[in-house]
């Protein structure tokens, strides 16, 4: 169906769009030049300046731009006669509950996000200009409509409609009061049921007045819309009004459709929409939250408890005090956290929640949020953090991890006053290795060699690779003492040495290394360094090599004081 179609005539509608991005401005007036006549301001000044020149059916806003951003343009629109509840659309990159929120209680009709979809933008407005037409025409018949009186015999099931208004229902202008048969008898079958349920509640006392919307059958035939009300005149008759609700009908149905089709295009974006009334047992979700939990989809409402016990345990306070928090004052909450699949797997949910209604005591009443599955940004985010920090042959931290390491390790030994050893390690003929066998058979060493090196150390230790064949053993917070702290750091390191020296399954080869190792104390003085302790340690193992080879050197003390 054509955009123009939507709206309730031919008449181009008039855009106003406000973004200080041209290339932005380009692309709304090629996308929605065709059904509306577009107009274009690089700014709020020049909205302002542009708007009072003639009328404008809805604005196109841009949130964030210098100078006056979309809020405070909206905020100045809003004082000119000329605006009159015209629809605003805000534009942003923007992606947060919180700003969205925002726009809507300032008075926006709707909030889309950049890079946008100008199919989806059309549609938007396409179906925001039809349900404000709808009103407007709406509020026109109303304003100008007067009620239509009747009475009813309730023992001869007689409706008397007054002349004048008996046009309503098909009879000719100037007649006297039309006599129809009782309002069951214009009645759609649909609605008999409805009115005999009115009239016995009213009678029955349990409402306090008669009162239907149903179909009517005019006597031309055609089925329309009318709300009747009435009271009693006596025990016998019902007296009142009647109008023509058949415009409100078709709004509500039209803003139906439109609301079906927004929970639809929601549900495609894959977000889980939450609405909580505070107090209540259960609370109501559309499709995607429950697809997203691989619940049925069909069901639309859950157990508040139940939904708080599929929260990793470990989560559950960060989640409950970000509750509580937002319950109490804070405008909104945004919380990672983990949550149990249908499959007993646990997913990463980002959820953003937000009170949109409180009592006059400021109690919350409503909350209503948003939230999505980030398993895969979590996953992809732990994967560039293993990348960082860990060397991708053996798995050990690399140089930058170590470096993090070994500066909160000198921390500690100052805090506790202790003293630390760092071992430098650098395999015997690896390179002949290399050159005999291939860098295959030298990755299989590596890797073996990381596994040796971690089964020699305690939990609290460090085994790091600085690449090549050169790893690091830091042992933090040994003893106080330094001959103590020296006489366990050389019990590990001639572990290590044993642990190295055996031979290597290399596939089905075997091989023969051994380690040149260099040791050092550290302690925790301000004047300690990363660099000089590895410094040290380094030339330490120079030393071991110098020597022989498959020994532990030990460096030059450095100043412990």
């Amino acid at each position: 169906m054509p955009f123009r179609n939507l709206l309730l005539d031919d008449e181009k509608a008039c855009v106003l769009a406000v973004d200080d991005t041209p290339a932005i401005l380009q692309l709304l007036e090629m996308a929605l030049g065709i059904d509306y006549e577009v107009v274009t301001a690089e700014s709020g000044a020049q909205a302002l300046e542009i708007f009072p020149q003639r009328r404008f059916d809805l604005v196109l806003l841009d949130l964030l731009m210098p100078g006056m951003n979309g809020f405070e343009t909206l905020t100045e629109l809003q004082k000119l006669p000329s605006f009159n509840g015209t629809p605003v659309i805000f534009l942003t990159a923007m992606d947060d509950l919180a700003s969205e929120c925002s726009a809507l209680e300032m008075g926006a009709d709707d909030y889309i996000t950049k890079p946008f979809k100008p199919n989806l933008v059309r549609l938007r407005i396409a179906n925001i200009l039809h349900r404000v037409r709808l009103q407007r025409h709406l509020s026109l018949a109303l304003a100008g409509a007067d009620q239509g009186l009747w009475s009813w015999d309730l023992a001869s099931d007689q409706v008397r409609v007054a002349a004048g208004w008996s046009e309503a229902l098909g009879c000719a202008n100037g007649e006297a009061a039309a006599e129809v048969a009782g309002w069951a008898a214009l009645a759609h079958a649909d609605c008999g049921a409805v009115i005999e349920q009115a009239r016995a509640a009213y009678l029955a006392g349990e409402r306090p007045a008669f009162e239907a919307d149903v179909r009517l059958r005019t006597l031309k035939g055609a089925w329309k819309w009318f709300n009747i009300y009435g009271k009693s005149g006596n025990r016998q008759s019902l007296v009142g009004t009647y109008r023509n609700i058949d415009a409100k009908k078709a709004a509500e149905l039209a803003l139906r459709d439109s609301e079906e089709r927004l929970r639809h295009v929601m549900d495609a974006t894959g977000e889980g929409i939450w609405d909580w009334q505070v107090g209540s047992t259960t609370a109501r979700h559309n499709a995607a939250w429950s697809r997203i939990l691989g619940l049925d989809e069909a069901m639309h409402e859950h157990e508040i408890a139940g939904v708080a016990a599929l929260i990793h345990p470990d989560d559950r306070a960060a989640y409950a005090a970000a509750l509580a928090a937002c319950l109490a004052q804070a405008p909104s909450f945004a919380l990672e956290y983990r949550i149990r699949h249908a499959s007993g797997n646990y997913l990463w949910v980002m959820d953003r929640g937000k009170v949109v209604e409180r009592a006059t005591d400021g109690a919350a009443l409503r909350l209503v949020g948003a939230f999505q599955d980030i398993s895969e940004s979590k996953r992809l985010e732990e994967e560039y953090r293993r990348l960082a920090l860990f060397d991708t042959l053996t798995g050990l931290p690399n140089r930058r991890l170590l470096v993090d390491r070994m500066e909160q390790a000198i921390v500690q030994n100052r805090r506790q006053a202790s003293l630390g050893a760092l071992m430098f390690i650098d395999m015997d003929r690896f390179k002949e290795l290399n050159d005999s066998l291939g860098h295959d058979f030298g990755d299989l060493l590596l890797i073996e060699v990381g596994h040796r090196l971690q089964a020699c150390v305690r939990r609290m230790d460090t085994v790091a690779r600085l690449g090549g064949d050169e790893f690091i053993v830091m042992l933090p917070l040994l003893a106080a003492e330094e001959e103590i702290a020296l006489r366990h750091a050389q019990a590990v390191g001639h572990k290590i040495l044993v642990a190295l020296g055996q031979p290597y399954r290399l596939g089905a080869q075997s091989y023969d290394s051994s380690p040149s190792i260099g040791l050092t104390l550290f302690s925790g003085s301000p004047e300690e360094s990363v660099d000089a302790i590895l410094k040290r340690a380094d030339a330490a193992m120079y030393e071991a090599k110098h020597r022989g080879r498959n020994q532990l050197a030990l460096a030059a003390p450095p100043p412990l004081t």
